[in-house]
């Protein structure tokens, strides 16, 4: 993306030098930028001059914070003056550019750079990848397509800036057709196997081709397997396998495996049925060798709510009563997250959170590993006096930005440190371990810090010992939405949600296996683009807790007094996204849980005993009381923890949501020997297997989901008048739309077909039990409203072969 951009700079550099020409009528041909601008400053002098001066110092600033770096070797130092004078003469062309035709002539800003730019560089990102997988040419596009296509691939090379599939082009072109690397590479390998030949892409076939000059080949692989089409791959690639080597008179040989040895007989029949469709399919039987199983279900249910319930009450009772480990089950969602909707995981997510149930999931962000989360998290920890933490200090320092950087000021907290582990308090020293006492000592002695860091140093402890005196008085869901409020974090995420909403609107849909975004796509909402909480922001109720859809203006805090002045009562309506809502939501299941614990004990006692009746009396006026004077574990253990208040319960909270900090970005071979349930795509569980799997969403529009047209500019013929900026003269579209169709189908066909074969693959990575759910409505957070869906067309396929069950 980032290459991309610096393509789209250099060709909006050439653009300006054309119109510049023009304006200053010097010769179209042979002109320059130096010509350019000797003639603006033989015309402009003051003007040149003043510009020149201007961009100068811009390009100083844009560099200033490299040239900061300490003990600078002479080569860094000269490069970082190129660059400066690189960006220097940049910034002065498009100066004068601008001044030459002024702001209503420059009409190619923002078709080439700022935020409009970024959904076209990622059509022709996709029309580079697309074309690249079908053997393309630049001469089969639009020109101006082309240009940006062949500058792209140039830069690449000069930079050393390669993506995948130019590096795979490479390979292929350059190393194996040097006639003795090429005769080095057929001597060392005679004999060549390729696993899941199904998922080759063409540019991966002529790679192979002249890898395996002579020798043996053995590819394996399954047609019906097929699922990344998206990536160039095609079940037809075993018939052109075959037909490449039938032209060189060489024999094949072809076997075909039909024993399944993973699923029970029940599961292949489904899973079989879920291909009859597909009339361009080489048609073959799985022969079980396992007996008939459980029956494979359908479950109904009337909302994503009760989905997710009846998975989970599912998961438990197999494991308590089968004895099935966590592990052995698993969700498969055709795509994690869908636009307008958000995360498809969430619901589930809760309720296994609520039940208590282990869960990783596989190249998606848990609820709780979300940046909003993790903060909020952070501001709780730091709520408790006795157990300073470092990692939440850290985290919660600049977290919402407050002029102290972590990479510069913790830093320098943890050099005081290390020199000095004593504080004298009164007659007393006693030991410094932790970086927030540290910090609290450089405020005391003021040093080591800049005076507009030490002030903001200053304040941020305050705010902490504010937080820490509301832990004993607030309920774990009410201290959560306190510290939500009064830390900032939400106009924070409010306006860092809002700004990346308008910027994801022109954005197209993603080819990721993982998200079917339609309409708006997800935010992210993770300063290191670690997460997915903007992404699912449809947003639940929790108690008093506003959807987060319903958010208000953003205000400056002195308009917000004037409108708080002019009316005390209207009631304040706080931004809560989705996954700060559920942390609230499973804040208070936790409570009732506690209570509902502890008054089994007060049952358990015929007579309330005197302290029964002293901690009564504590905690109505608990206000009035100062409880902070006394030790922590007599507040806490005796007073607070009885009624679902202070540390205990926030520590059993805090321990319950660290045990599910379990995400993985690939497939889950790091928690091979972890007893959790796995939540993945249909995409990144292939090649895996579970007793028990489930699958979400037996609906249309997401098993299968729609087939979406694209978008990317279109192939032309070579005399089509498209190729030199016209309009298509030769119906380019439907002529090679054609000769697609007579291999595999129309677009609409191929990408069912596809869909068939998730399906196919959801189904056979079930060894036991197989269950498929439906849901009668979605909550799409685009209308801010709930839509019915109707039923997948793939339950034609298998009625028969399933047990339909309501679960309304």
């Amino acid at each position: 993306m980032a290459l991309m951009k610096q393509v789209f700079e250099l060709i909006l550099d050439s653009k300006r030098l054309e119109r510049c020409v023009r304006k200053l009528k010097l010769e179209e041909e042979s002109s320059t930028w130096d010509d350019v601008l000797k003639a603006f400053q033989t015309r402009h002098q003051e003007l040149y001059d003043e510009l020149a001066h201007t961009a100068k110092v811009e390009a100083e600033k844009m560099i200033k914070k490299r040239k900061k770096k300490k003990d600078m070797k002479p080569e860094e130092v000269d490069a970082i003056q190129n660059e400066v004078n690189a960006k220097r003469t940049f910034l002065l062309r498009k100066m004068c550019y601008l001044k030459l035709l002024g702001k209503k002539e420059c009409d190619l800003e923002s078709r080439w750079i700022g935020k409009k730019s970024n959904n076209r560089c990622k059509k022709i990102l996709e029309l580079v990848r697309k074309a690249r997988l079908g053997s393309h040419d630049y001469n089969e596009y639009p020109f101006e397509d082309s240009q940006v296509w062949q500058l792209y691939d140039r830069l690449q090379r000069e930079t050393g800036r390669i993506d995948f599939d130019t590096m795979l082009l490479l390979f292929a072109e350059n190393v194996l057709s040097d006639e003795r690397l090429a005769k080095q590479f057929h001597e060392r390998y005679t004999h060549v196997v390729v696993d899941e030949y199904q998922d080759n892409s063409q540019m991966q076939a002529l790679m192979l081709k002249r890898i395996v000059k002579r020798g043996c080949l053995t590819v394996v692989g399954d047609d019906d397997q097929c699922i990344y089409e998206f990536r160039g791959a095609s079940p037809g690639n075993f018939d052109r396998l075959k037909e490449e080597f039938a032209e060189k008179n060489i024999a094949v040989q072809e076997e075909v495996l039909i024993d399944n040895h993973r699923s029970s007989k029940n599961v292949l029949t489904v899973a079989s049925a879920f291909l009859e469709g597909d009339k361009w399919r080489h048609p073959k039987t799985l022969r079980p060798t396992k007996p008939e199983g459980y029956p494979v279900e359908v479950w109904e249910c009337s909302s994503q709510t009760q989905q997710a319930k009846q998975i989970v009450a599912g998961m438990i009772k197999r494991h308590e009563d089968d004895n099935i480990r966590w592990k052995e089950m698993a969700a498969l969602f055709r795509c994690l997250k869908m636009g307008g909707i958000g995360s498809l995981t969430t619901h589930l997510q809760k309720e296994l959170a609520e039940k208590k149930v282990p869960f990783v999931v596989v190249g998606g962000k848990s609820i709780f590993e979300r940046a909003s989360v993790r903060d909020l998290v952070a501001y709780l920890q730091l709520s408790i006096r006795s157990s300073p933490n470092n990692e939440a200090f850290t985290r919660s320092i600049n977290q919402p930005p407050r002029r102290l950087p972590k990479d510069k000021v913790i830093p320098i907290i943890k050099e005081f440190l290390d020199g000095n582990t004593m504080r004298k308090e009164g007659d007393k020293l006693t030991t410094i371990t932790f970086l927030q006492e540290a910090a609290k000592v450089m405020v005391e002695k003021n040093v080591g810090l800049t005076t507009s860091r030490h002030n903001a140093l200053s304040e941020f402890l305050a705010q902490i010992g504010t937080y820490q005196a509301k832990l004993n008085i607030m309920s774990l869901p009410d201290l959560l939405k306190y510290l939500w409020k009064e830390t900032g974090l939400s106009e924070f995420y409010k306006t860092k949600n809002k700004v990346k909403a308008s910027d994801n609107d022109e954005d197209d849909e993603s080819d990721d296996e993982d998200d079917q975004s339609v309409g708006v796509k997800e935010q992210k909402t993770e300063e290191e683009d670690d997460d997915e909480c903007g992404d699912e922001s449809d947003s639940n109720k929790c108690g008093a807790v506003k959807p987060a859809l319903l958010k208000s203006e953003v205000t400056s805090p002195v308009k917000a007094r004037h409108a708080e002045a002019a009316n005390p009562y209207k009631v304040e309506r706080v931004y809560y996204p989705e996954e700060i809502s559920l942390l609230i939501e499973l804040a208070a299941q936790h409570v009732d849980d506690w209570n509902k614990r502890e008054k089994i004990l007060r049952d358990s006692k015929s007579i309330p005993s005197l302290l029964d009746l002293t901690r009564k009396v504590v905690l109505e006026n608990r206000a009035a009381y100062a409880l902070d004077s006394l030790p922590d574990h007599i507040v806490d253990e005796i007073v607070l923890a009885p009624a679902a208040l202070g540390r205990s319960v926030v520590d059993e909270f805090l321990a319950g949501i660290m045990l599910q900090h379990s995400t993985v970005e690939d497939q889950p071979h790091a928690f091979a020997d972890d007893d959790k349930v796995t939540i993945s795509s249909v995409h990144r569980a292939k090649g895996l297997e579970w007793s028990d799997v489930y699958v979400p969403y037996l609906n249309e529009g997401f098993l299968p989901t729609s087939c979406r047209d694209d978008e990317v500019p279109l192939r032309h013929v070579s005399n089509c008048n498209a190729i030199i900026g016209g309009k298509c003269d030769k119906e380019c579209a439907a002529y090679f739309a054609s000769i697609a169709a007579e291999e595999r189908g129309s677009p609409e066909e191929r990408h069912l077909n596809e869909e068939r074969r998730l399906a196919h693959v959801a189904a056979t990575r079930a060894k036991e039990k197989l269950v498929f759910l439906s849901v009668d409505v979605t909550y799409s957070r685009k209308v801010r409203n709930f839509s019915s869906v109707s039923k997948s067309s793939f339950l034609d396929n298998i009625r028969e072969h399933a047990t339909i069950v309501n679960k309304r």
